[in-house]
């Protein structure tokens, strides 16, 4: 989708697109996901899409875990930013911790950066 321009994207996949951004939306504020209030985000947003979407996208969530569907997080993906953290991130266990390491890491390299750049002045 990032590859192709948004005036190539067919009008169905920009249906399907406002729709599942809309129940995203929806979901996360807590608002039921009902054909109204897709059609009134999609609005609101400017969007306009073929008038069956709605109702459909909503008969299809309905009944469904939504919030479970669109949990991220636990196991998988990625290389572990300190040994030991990653494995109690993975567990749901530290994933503060594993935040904490991968900031103070972020903030050595910077002051390491900026220590770099300060000799190079000097010279």
């Amino acid at each position: 989708m990032a590859e192709v321009p948004a005036a190539e994207v067919p009008q169905a996949e920009k249906d399907e697109l406002f729709c599942a951004y809309a129940a995203m939306i929806l979901q996360d504020s807590s608002l039921e996901i009902t054909e109204d209030n897709l059609n009134t985000l999609i609005k609101a947003a400017g969007g306009s899409i073929e008038s069956f979407f709605p109702s459909l996208f909503a008969k299809m969530c309905k009944g469904k875990d939504i919030e479970g569907m669109l949990k991220f997080g636990g196991g998988g993906g990625g290389a572990p930013v300190a040994g030991g953290a990653a494995g109690g991130a993975a567990a749901g266990g530290g994933a503060a911790p594993a935040k904490a390491e991968e900031k103070k890491v972020e903030e050595e390299e910077e002051e390491e950066e900026e220590e770099s750049e300060e000799g190079e002045e000097e010279e």
